[in-house]
């Protein structure tokens, strides 16, 4: 046995513990209409998650310094309703929401609005670019430069105005739609004659072969204006001077491309570019708007025709580098040009580490990484291990669960916590506000125990045969407590964690 090292627990319960883990709160933001961006914002935040949100919707948002502030964007052409609901850590003050920010307001705090909005949390809308806009429209500021560019690309404000005599919309740049084989044809193109073919057969452009040995097919094929063609070998190749270049190449991400359409390739108004194994969404620059037809990425400029144009590309998966890339250029003559080539810098990268491991605190709660993930100093009790593909799968301490941290007698260095009601638990662990050099535990009254494992990210923990007896764990710091946040976690008999994060000093 251990020499025993504190006072009864009745006696540390009132007198030795410091502070509650404070109750997280739950808070929704409305999904705005299409083309806008709702924001909310309030004060004396400690930490935000997002619980759930509808499909299509980007969620942005952080905490710093207790101000709180969050983003909910709808694209245009994004069939998307009902609230997004988060979990917010501390007492929230002065809640402030604004439905249709993109249309103005008067937000507090408005130096660190940019900041906090431009944290992603969940979609792909590129809010680094989008947050500075959103930000000038809160605070009576000047749009940056490139403001509309930034907005269409997002497929937000309002949508352009048909053009005479029509009566629908553009499509959304980054919408995805399924283009059918016996769709429209291209724009532009001069189809080749389209005689009846012999009973019982399919056209060229709807036979699902590669007909002219380019390896496309069908409507992937430049060649093909439409289901009905009878070839599929109409297009031309570009000059050697547009070959040379533009191109596709990859960066850092292999989901992640860009299309560079520079001088030499002559005039154009539409552009579409293929890459294996499909496009997702797609954004463009210079006047062109970008439409996915699952999987091609097709860019149309309604200005006019131009000779450049830059188009970003998010593919369906890892790029394949064994396949070339398709660049297809539309003439306002009605000539269809092509270039294919392999993809600039290709190369087949491992596939990126789970976000319980990757050094990034991907769910925006200031915590990264599991305690047994190599360098993590502030683990998420949101991960099981270095497995683990999400950082967001804890919950907020119930208020049937009272979870106290201080420290033990009047030793300043010893310090712990106390639980009382909190159901069936397995297991719980501790970041405590210093530098760990042991681990003690007990139930109920008993006397302490060695915790029997190693100190892991700074954390203490203990895993235990299922109980629902009371729980205390405590360690010994190398200097006296820090006023600072410490992490509880308590681990459910399903694996899931309840936990909160709390300043010790109170």
């Amino acid at each position: 046995m251990l020499p025993v090292l504190r006072l009864s627990f009745l006696t540390l319960a009132v007198l030795l513990i410091s502070t509650t883990v404070a109750e997280a709160k739950g808070l929704s933001v409305s999904v705005p209409p299409e083309g806008q961006i709702a924001v909310a914002v309030a004060s004396d935040a400690k930490s935000v998650k997002v619980k759930s949100a509808p499909a299509g919707v980007t969620v942005a948002g952080g905490v710093k310094k207790g101000r709180l502030a969050l983003a909910v964007v709808h694209p245009r052409g994004v069939a998307a309703a009902g609230k997004v609901v988060f979990t917010v850590g501390g007492k929230l003050k002065g809640v402030k929401t604004f439905p249709e920010a993109l249309d103005g307001g008067k937000a507090p705090g408005c130096s660190d609005l940019a900041g906090l909005l431009g944290k992603r949390l969940k979609g792909t809308a590129d809010m680094k670019a989008l947050a500075p806009v959103l930000a000038a429209r809160l605070c009576g500021k000047t749009a940056p430069a490139g403001a509309a560019d930034v907005l269409g690309k997002a497929g937000l404000g309002a949508a352009a105005a048909p053009a005479p005599g029509g009566s629908s919309a553009p499509a959304p740049a980054g919408g995805t739609i399924t283009r059918p084989g016996s769709g429209p044809s291209r724009p532009g193109t001069n189809p080749t004659p389209t005689p009846t073919p012999p009973a019982g057969t399919k056209r060229a452009c709807e036979d699902g072969l590669d007909n002219d040995a380019d390896g496309q097919t069908d409507w992937q094929d430049p060649g093909c204006s439409d289901a009905g063609d009878t070839t599929e070998n109409s297009e031309v190749p570009v000059s050697a001077e547009c070959a040379a270049s533009s191109g596709v190449g990859m960066g850092d991400d292999p989901t992640w491309l860009g299309a560079g359409i520079n001088q030499g390739c002559g005039t154009f108004t539409t552009v579409e570019v293929d890459v294996a194994p499909g496009i997702e969404t797609c954004g463009a620059n210079n006047g062109f708007e970008c439409t996915v037809f699952d999987p091609i990425a097709s860019a149309t400029r309604k200005a006019g025709a131009t000779d450049m144009v830059d188009v970003d590309l998010h593919l369906k998966a890892p790029v394949d580098c064994a396949k070339p890339a398709t660049i297809a250029f539309f003439r306002p003559n009605g000539e269809v040009a092509e270039l294919r080539a392999p993809v600039h810098n290709c190369e087949t990268l491992p596939p990126p580490a789970p976000q319980c491991s990757n050094g990034k605190d991907d769910d925006g709660d200031g915590l990264v990484d599991s305690r047994d993930s190599a360098g993590t100093t502030e683990p998420d009790p949101g991960c099981g291990g270095v497995a683990d593909t999400s950082e967001n799968s804890e919950i907020p301490t119930p208020e049937s669960c009272r979870v106290q941290v201080g420290f033990f007698g009047t030793d300043k260095t010893f310090t712990g916590l106390l639980t009382s009601g909190c159901g069936v638990l397995k297991g719980a662990w501790f970041r405590p506000p210093g530098t760990p050099k042991d681990c003690l535990w007990a139930f109920g009254d008993d006397d302490w125990a060695a915790c029997g494992g190693v100190i892991e990210a700074s954390t203490v923990g203990v895993t235990f045969p299922l109980t629902n007896q009371d729980l205390a764990i405590g360690t010994h710091l190398t200097t006296e407590y820090q006023c600072r946040n410490v992490t509880v976690a308590l681990i459910r008999e399903n694996d899931q964690a309840m936990s909160d994060t709390v300043p010790f000093c109170g």
